[in-house]
């Protein structure tokens, strides 16, 4: 039998374990020495992870303090627009309701303080179509509304074509399958409008308006100027 020499082999590994645990106190001996410590060390992780954690904390303070900020922002947009909008059509009202009292008081207490029959207003506003136009007759019974007032309205139309004086009756004048009636009757105003188609090369200059009472009253003229009256 061979005979075994030198050390156990447990032994070799007791000296192994010594030498190892050794060569970890000489490690830590030396990180001591130049001044680091684990138990410091340890304590400035658990710093810094609470700092984190509060970092975080405040982070989502103020991303939930910008939402409210922006969704504030957006409320307010919101109905500042609907202020605006609400104001606009309040002046919009108001700005009705002032050219209605400014009609009916023309009606009630002329400027001129002439009662009786009148005209208020003649627009010739721009139609449907190639030199279509619609024009608007108001006529009113100012002061004295005691009773109603009927006849009818004969309008003239003067101007230019091919470079020579033209007139035509509006009759003459109006829109094909377009209703046509310039009668009146009425106790305080009425507006009778018909729609027109002017000849070609016809460039209008005036309108001349007749009203023609029942009742043998006065007739009224009156003439306006074509531009002054087309819209």
């Amino acid at each position: 039998m061979p005979r075994t020499t030198g050390k156990p082999t447990w032994i070799r590994v007791l000296l192994a374990f010594v030498a190892m645990g050794c060569l970890y106190l000489v490690f830590e001996l030396g990180r001591y020495q130049s001044g680091y410590s684990m138990l410091e060390h340890r304590r400035e992780r658990a710093a810094l992870a609470q700092r984190l954690t509060e970092e975080q904390g405040a982070n989502d303070e103020l991303r939930r303090q910008l939402a409210i900020a922006e969704t504030a922002g957006d409320i307010d947009r919101v109905t500042y627009s609907q202020v605006e909008s609400t104001l606009a059509d309040l002046q919009a009202q108001i700005q009705a309701q002032e050219e209605e009292l400014v009609f009916y008081r023309g009606i009630v207490s002329p400027q001129d303080g002439v009662a009786g029959l009148r005209i208020q207003s003649l627009e010739v506003l721009p139609s449907d179509g190639e030199r279509r136009y619609l024009l608007q007759l108001l006529l009113v019974q100012a002061i004295v509304h005691s009773r109603r007032v009927s006849g009818a309205v004969k309008l003239q139309l003067e101007g230019v074509q091919g470079g020579q004086t033209a007139s035509f009756d509006i009759a003459e004048l109006v829109t094909p399958g377009e209703p046509y009636d310039m009668a009146y009757e009425f106790r305080y105003f009425q507006a009778v409008e018909a729609e027109l188609t002017l000849p070609i090369e016809f460039e209008p200059q005036r309108v001349t308006v007749e009203i023609w009472p029942n009742g043998g009253a006065e007739r009224i003229n009156q003439t306006f100027d074509w531009p002054a009256v087309a819209g």
